[in-house]
């Protein structure tokens, strides 16, 4: 006897990330690139070592299990994007 609903049979696996991706915790945070996708000697699973700049522009890097993120367009869309001001107070590439 079938003792699974259609739904849970037909519900896609989530992706995997890979190098290169862009994710995002799921609890939030910024924007990380994925350096390592793959297996750890001292745990199981699929983990990702990823990288991303702090609000300070210090490059970080740590270790994630794959279901503690999701991933991300590569893009960001312009309404995301914040100019920066130089010292002199004009935006760069602004008037």
């Amino acid at each position: 006897m079938l003792d699974t609903t259609i739904d849970v049979a037909e519900k896609p696996l989530a992706a995997m990330a890979g190098i290169g991706d862009v994710v995002t915790l799921k609890s939030g945070g910024p924007r990380m690139t994925v350096m390592y996708a793959g297996p750890v000697g001292f745990a199981s699973g699929h983990w990702l070592i990823c990288q991303w700049f702090d609000e300070h522009g210090e490059l970080r890097q740590d270790m994630f299990a794959q279901d503690m993120v999701q991933i991300e367009p590569r893009s960001i869309p312009a309404a995301f994007v914040k100019m920066r001001r130089p010292a002199g107070g004009r935006a760069i590439g602004g008037i």
